[in-house]
């Protein structure tokens, strides 16, 4: 594959996927873990830091539009949570970082592998099972702080592990546990993710590290974060279309199916042109 395809393919992997995570108010960086392993051959270790590159991106710039409809004051009572998660999940993701230099390559298909078709299952529960906010966690700051940090550890690992925002997983968390409604709960979530991925990718820049590769960042992650941009741009202006419900469970199936061609068997050394 020469460099310009891989750009204008990179863009349309990005484009696609982009839309439709925004139609489901996500980044979309479940799928492109799958596509960056098995059509761009990317290392599965690679594939977790570019793919954390596009998800940052993705959500900067989904937060302007976000910011416009749901008002920062509405976010207040829940900062207690907030900050609780970011400090679980940030710290998390620094350690999973760490662990995901140490990994063998087998490990870690392995492990992305398991980790992609739970998320494939959570976005299909999410699809059958509509959840209506419910506070399951008592007012006390204290509680909720402590609460919150013990679901950011485990959100901050698959964050680091994956290269994903982890909407999927904070989502229901501020709705089932918090009571924060969809559309706060969504805008929470990038609250928590863009800190959470930012300290992640610190850890991905050292010696030999492939986004210290120039030519990476030309032909691949420059292309599919702009695809991803827009795409979910393009996804959340198609908001409606198509039942959110029905599209999750859709894609959750696409997920599960897609993660096992591409991991159940990774080669030991892609070939990259």
């Amino acid at each position: 594959m020469t460099r310009p395809a891989r750009r204008a393919m990179s863009f349309g992997i990005g484009a696609v996927v982009g839309t439709a995570g925004g139609l489901i108010g996500l980044g979309g960086a479940e799928f492109r873990l799958p596509a960056l392993v098995g059509i761009l051959r990317f290392s599965a270790r690679e594939a977790v830091a570019v793919n954390l590159v596009a998800s940052l991106v993705v959500l900067v710039a989904a937060f302007p539009f976000r910011a416009a409809t749901v008002p920062m004051a509405e976010i207040v009572p829940f900062l207690p949570a907030i900050f609780g998660m970011l400090a679980g999940s940030m710290s998390a993701a620094w350690v999973g970082a760490g662990w995901l230099r140490r990994v063998s390559d087998r490990m870690l298909g392995r492990l992305i592998l398991s980790l992609l078709v739970a998320l494939g299952c959570v976005l299909i529960a999410e699809g059958v099972f509509v959840a209506a906010p419910v506070q399951l966690v008592a007012q006390d700051p204290v509680t909720t702080v402590l609460v919150a940090a013990a679901c950011g550890v485990g959100i901050g690992l698959v964050s680091s592990l994956l290269g994903v925002a982890g909407g999927e997983l904070i989502i229901p968390v501020f709705i089932l546990l918090f009571g924060a409604d969809v559309k706060l709960a969504g805008s929470m979530a990038i609250l928590v993710s863009i800190p959470t991925i930012i300290v992640g990718l610190s850890r991905h820049f050292g010696k030999g590290a492939v986004l210290r590769e120039g030519a990476v960042w030309q032909t691949t992650i420059l292309p599919l974060a702009a695809g991803s941009a827009l795409g979910a741009a393009l996804g959340a202006l198609a908001l409606g279309l198509v039942p959110a419900q029905l599209l999750k469970i859709g894609l959750g199936v696409i997920l599960i199916v897609s993660a096992w061609g591409v991991f159940r068997h990774l080669p030991q050394r892609p070939v990259r042109s």
